[in-house]
């Protein structure tokens, strides 16, 4: 009852199926800060995602949550050129930046005991092309969600065995996360984290089925994995050498989408555009699994990688991050990079 007439209410708001949200990442912008602005833009917030609320309690602490981070992204998008990106409200804005992380982050220190080291070997950099983008090559699947369970390393390994599978057969076929959520238990903890070469060792040895087989539920399940249905089979991982800013760049050039590690600070919450940059965040304390997919330059020279996330196509640049290169092994992105060889 509660929650129905929770949504009453927004509807009440006649113009919200057309509202906007302000243009948050307009540098310099400085709403009036009142209340009753920040409860239209919380009703809209509601409506436009699908949020549903059980007691005023709970209504009461997201609106509290959704005024801190509105406050957060006016603050920072008035500097938001300084900054070179730009905040705005997405799907987590209701959240705080402790649930947030224990939802979606997990601690990832890399594996150093992996039973199948193969050292990727880097050649002339120079040789390299100053922009690629391996999703023109249909190497990269639809941005995927992992919802609130700590899966990312699953997404983050079956991208780049994705992207390896499509280059060998032609044809781009979705993996299945939920595959590896449920039965990868030795080295990986299911929605409670894990590591992308382990993750893929695993397959290299049992196959992995596909997404429409083997559907994802985001949440940790029993392993009904049938070898017999495997669709993509590796032979070995390539598990690019620690903090080898090099290695990464050259195998993100030759090899396709690389699997990557990453620190993931506060603002990535809140990510909208622009490219991220950070002289604060861990090269080793990882809490992140992403897909690095291709590179590029902006016209003023700022060298960025384009890496494709697991939080749904509404966060960020359609479900992408541009993360700078311009910072050397930025929040340790070479730090645990892997993929895996047909």
């Amino acid at each position: 009852m509660k929650t129905t007439l929770l949504f009453l209410l927004s509807t009440l708001l006649t113009s919200v199926n057309t509202y906007d949200f302000p243009n948050f990442n307009e540098p310099g912008y400085h709403p009036v800060l009142d209340y009753s602005n920040y409860h239209r833009d919380f009703e809209n917030f509601i409506v436009k995602y699908g949020k549903n609320y059980s007691s005023v309690t709970e209504y009461n602490n997201r609106f509290n949550n959704f005024v801190d981070n509105m406050n957060r992204i006016i603050n920072h998008n008035a500097y938001a050129k300084e900054h070179g990106y730009s905040l705005g409200v997405n799907q987590f804005a209701d959240m705080s930046v402790f649930e947030w992380r224990r939802m979606y982050l997990s601690s990832m220190i890399p594996s150093s005991n992996s039973n199948s080291l193969h050292k990727y070997q880097e050649t002339d950099l120079a040789s390299l092309p100053s922009s690629m983008d391996w999703r023109a090559n249909g190497w990269v699947t639809d941005v995927k969600d992992q919802g609130q369970c700590g899966s990312c390393w699953a997404f983050s390994a079956v991208g780049a065995m994705e992207g390896q599978n499509a280059n060998v057969t032609g044809n781009l076929t979705s993996l299945s996360e939920q595959n590896l959520v449920d039965c990868v238990t030795t080295g990986c903890f299911g929605c409670s984290g894990g590591w992308m070469n382990v993750a893929m060792e695993w397959v290299v040895n049992n196959g992995i089925e596909s997404e429409k087989a083997y559907p994802y539920q985001g949440t940790d399940g029993q392993c009904v994995f049938n070898k017999t249905n495997s669709v993509a089979n590796f032979s070995k991982v390539v598990n690019i050498t620690q903090d080898d800013v090099g290695g990464l760049f050259h195998a993100t050039a030759t090899v396709g989408p690389i699997s990557v590690a990453i620190d993931a600070e506060d603002d990535m919450m809140l990510y909208a555009s622009g490219i991220y940059q950070s002289k604060t965040c861990s090269t080793t304390q990882l809490d992140h699994g992403v897909l690095v997919v291709g590179f590029g330059v902006t016209n003023d020279g700022r060298k960025y990688y384009i890496i494709k996330n697991s939080w749904n196509s509404n966060w960020g640049m359609d479900g992408y991050i541009y993360w700078s290169r311009d910072i050397p092994n930025m929040c340790g992105i070479a730090h645990a990079a892997s993929y895996p060889v047909v």
